[in-house]
């Protein structure tokens, strides 16, 4: 009797160890506008800042190699380049979710 209730308890002890708990993963996309810039003249990307509407997001460079792109929000957005004080480029924009909108700087 012992020995079939040790076989017994052995036994249930290791369905229970194989039972794994059900998971769950989640992911976000991020599909908000993105910005590229393309200048026609690369030796004075250095000192060029970009303005979106009249927030300063950085400097151009990271922005034209192709590598890295300005996040922006769906709609439509004042895009100025700046060099110094002088205002290099000055465009109004339309973007919505998931494009990636490429602003020539000439």
């Amino acid at each position: 009797m012992k020995l079939k209730l040790a076989l017994i308890l052995s036994v249930l002890s290791l369905n229970v160890g194989c039972v794994q708990m059900p998971t769950t993963t989640s992911s976000t996309v991020d599909n908000r506008p993105q910005i590229i810039f393309k200048v026609s003249d690369n030796s004075g990307v250095e000192g060029m800042r970009v303005i979106v509407d009249g927030l300063d997001n950085g400097p151009v460079a990271p922005f034209t190699n192709g590598t890295q792109a300005l996040r922006i929000l769906p709609g439509t957005h004042i895009i100025e380049i700046l060099n110094g004080d002088t205002v290099i480029s000055s465009q109004k924009i339309y973007v919505s979710d998931g494009v990636t909108k490429e602003v020539l700087i000439k």
